[in-house]
């Protein structure tokens, strides 16, 4: 855009995103009442594409499943990759918004759900767009190539890894730093969380099927009854982390699913369960593992089953380690973010013991350093991630869309 400043925090650039604003916004409704469940972003992605398209950058869909790449060179210099997330959840929207949504689709086991933008993708994706507008504009300000990206499947934690099988790195310029952020209701409006190594927690999903003789209900004592079996089960996991993981040390279990049986008078043979383990560290990882299968073997053994019937446990492809920022580009953003902000703005937070996908990025060989922080949408009513009734104010986007642009032209600029 003429006229800009060669000072990239220049207020020149909020005036830009100010004036794409209701084009931003505009867009932002779009995403939010079109929500699409991972893996069936089709209509989501295509909408990205021609919105990167529309900005000046050469655009590939299809990566990965339904990612999207778009690559704008200016010239010799780094190669950056920005990344946003595009999948939505099996959640009915109850915000009230008059752009709510009210699409319904078929999950991957065939149910029929509700579907919702419950975790800000849809803001994360506008802001990429509103980055994407500001960099093509103020080309002059930086160099080196530039690349963005739609990810899809986070909720599954599965599209990051597609996206690099699908030949990201191969196919397109290798980035030497990969950026993302992610809305966080827990900060004030305005201000950015960041934090070098460490910032968000791995998982482990695990499918763990309980196995028992069963019978008729007027004859228990015939049968070695996996219901009881896995409530006691359930139970006694609960003090894996309360008599067998250090108070120093950050792990979670929840026992989020519990199915079996099919008659009030028949006792089943098996009952499933889906489990999730969260942590920070490998060592707590295993021993939390190590701990699972021992006490479900445990009281199978109590309950008088051999050992070809104690319980099986899967870990699902729905599982990723810790996110761990690259300490030398985070300080970088981080400077660059207390210039602009100032320090009551940009906080130092502490991990989160949420998850996702973004580390695969660069758990590559050679290794890529990646930076990933949070933006404050919390104004005391928009809800918690994956509420129904999640709802952060759209104009959010102009800060994201800004801090985006300040961590692009930091490792970008021409006078680095």
């Amino acid at each position: 855009m003429p006229g800009l400043s060669e000072d990239f925090h220049s207020p020149r650039i909020i005036n830009f995103l100010e004036n794409e604003y209701p084009s931003l916004e505009h867009l932002y409704r779009e995403f939010h009442s079109h929500p699409e469940l991972s893996g069936q972003e089709e209509w989501t992605s295509g909408r990205l594409a021609s919105e990167l398209e529309a900005a000046g950058y050469t655009v590939t869909k299809g990566i990965g499943g339904f990612g999207v790449v778009a690559v704008m060179r200016n010239g010799e210099g780094p190669v950056l990759m920005l990344r946003a997330d595009m999948d939505a959840l099996p959640v009915r929207e109850e915000t009230g918004l008059p752009y709510t949504s009210t699409i319904k689709m078929n999950d991957n086991q065939g149910r029929t759900v509700d579907v919702m933008h419950a975790c800000g993708h849809d803001l994360h994706m506008t802001a990429l767009v509103g980055a994407a507008r500001v960099m093509r504009a103020i080309r002059n300000m930086w160099k080196g190539t530039l690349v963005l990206i739609g990810q899809p499947s986070e909720e599954m934690v599965s599209g990051a890894a597609r996206m690099i099988e699908d030949g990201l790195y191969s196919r397109f310029p290798r980035p030497e730093a990969v950026i993302s952020f992610h809305v966080a209701p827990e900060l004030p409006s305005g201000t950015i969380g960041y934090r070098e190594d460490l910032i968000s927690a791995g998982s482990e999903s695990l499918d763990i099927v309980v196995r028992g003789i069963g019978g008729h209900a007027a004859h228990p004592e015939k049968t070695r009854d996996p219901v009881v079996i896995a409530a006691q089960i359930i139970l006694a996991y609960q003090t894996i982390i309360s008599r067998e993981i250090s108070s120093d040390e950050m792990a979670i279990l929840t026992v989020a699913s519990v199915h079996g049986g099919l008659k009030h008078n028949a006792i089943p043979d098996e009952i499933e369960l889906q489990v999730n383990i969260r942590y920070f560290r490998q060592s707590v990882r295993d021993q939390l593992l190590d701990a699972i299968r021992r006490v479900g073997d445990g009281i199978a053994r109590s309950a008088g089953l051999p050992p070809e019937l104690f319980p099986t446990i899967t870990i699902i492809p729905e599982s990723v380690p810790p996110v761990r920022n690259d300490p030398l580009i985070t300080s970088r953003v981080a400077t660059a973010f207390l210039r602009v902000y100032g320090p009551d703005r940009v906080r130092y937070i502490e991990p989160s013991s949420g998850s996702e996908d973004f580390g695969i990025f660069g758990a590559v060989e050679p290794p890529i350093p990646i930076c990933y922080f949070r933006v404050g949408c919390g104004d005391g009513s928009c809800g918690f991630l994956h509420s129904s009734r999640f709802a952060p104010d759209p104009k959010i986007i102009t800060n994201a869309s800004h801090v985006l642009v300040i961590a692009a032209l930091e490792l970008l600029s021409r006078e680095k």
